[in-house]
């Protein structure tokens, strides 16, 4: 029997014996996802039901719906499911190479923009050449 985590689609072979008569916990080896496995055609019993309504003898029973069995899901047609880490991941790159952009090129920035120098001084960066900074002199 094919087993198939419900969480991150991962698909074991099991040996139906191993589930029991009722089924038993198994823990996804993947994504560490436990769920409650049954065998094929297991059925629940229900121990606190309502009490059946009886029908009047004009009208006949409804038929049970046919069982169906746990059929295993052929492997092309299940679809991965993308990550999204690695797109969390790009864009963190991307805002960290702003980020130095931005502090490198202050000076050029602020000369062309004068509107950002006081955003960048309310960060607490030197925009204006010669402000805290001396020229290297050569000796």
């Amino acid at each position: 029997m094919i087993l198939i985590c419900p969480s991150c689609i991962a698909r074991y072979r099991v040996e139906v014996e191993a589930l029991g008569a009722t089924g038993r916990r198994v823990k996804c080896s993947r994504c560490e996802y436990i769920w409650h496995a049954e065998p094929p055609g297991y059925t629940v019993e229900v121990i606190h039901a309502e009490p059946e309504v009886s029908h009047p003898a004009d009208t006949p029973e409804p038929e049970p719906a046919p069982h169906r069995a746990q059929l295993p899901v052929p492997a092309g047609s299940v679809r991965r499911q993308r990550s999204n880490s690695l797109w969390t991941w790009v864009l963190c790159l991307l805002a960290l190479a702003v980020c130095v952009v931005g502090y490198e090129a202050r000076h050029p920035i602020a000369k062309e923009w004068p509107w950002l120098a006081p955003v960048y001084e309310g960060l607490g960066i030197v925009v204006g050449e010669g402000q805290g900074t001396q020229p290297a002199q050569p000796e």
